[in-house]
């Protein structure tokens, strides 16, 4: 079994820090747990088109990573996600404005040279960890207006922490390599070797 890595299945920016917290071989593992990690995923999601390069040399700024409060927001959007309620929809988004009046976002327009289209750029007014907290709350915000938050799931392996978007309405699994494989795996081993 493979070491925990970054992940990108979440398919927005706020799930795939959520995702930053995994299970391995039955032990929870944080993986922004000092913040060359936080810098290290800021990178993979730059990279992965999650944020743009002037949101990562923005955030660079500022090398003062709160990874307590970086935890404590990671554990607010995993409990909001796991009971979307419209009574929890109204708190969660007060507390993501309340997180991104501490470094508001001004917002550029950049041209995507993948899709020939102009995207709105939210860039915080400060870097390190309360400037990812404003464009996370601001992705958070994007989630909450669209219909994405109905298609948020839970990947079906018992044993995963991950969440993702489920965009077909029939994804089970946050990646088919991993969690769906294993669960396939493990029913047909069941299948062709019966407990007698």
């Amino acid at each position: 079994m493979k070491k925990p890595i970054f992940t990108d299945f979440g398919e927005r920016l706020i799930l795939n820090f959520v995702n930053t917290v995994q299970s391995f071989r039955g032990k929870t593992i944080d993986l922004i747990d000092s913040p060359s990690a936080v810098i290290g995923w800021l990178g993979y999601m730059e990279q992965r088109g999650q944020i743009s390069s002037m949101q990562y040399e923005r955030l660079l700024e500022d090398n003062s990573w709160d990874l307590p409060l970086l935890g404590e927001f990671r554990r607010r959007v995993r409990e909001f996600v796991e009971d979307s309620s419209p009574t929890n929809i109204l708190h969660f988004a007060a507390y993501l404005a309340e997180t991104m009046s501490h470094s508001p976002l001004t917002f550029t327009v950049v041209a995507n040279p993948k899709t020939l289209h102009w995207d709105l750029v939210p860039l915080p007014q400060c870097g390190g960890a309360l400037g990812l907290l404003s464009v996370l709350s601001y992705n958070g915000m994007q989630m909450i207006t669209t219909d994405a938050l109905k298609r948020v799931k839970k990947c079906d392996n018992p044993t995963c922490l991950a969440y993702f978007v489920n965009n077909s309405g029939k994804r089970k699994w946050c990646s088919m390599e991993t969690c769906g494989n294993r669960r396939k795996s493990f029913r047909h081993y069941q299948r062709y070797h019966p407990r007698n």
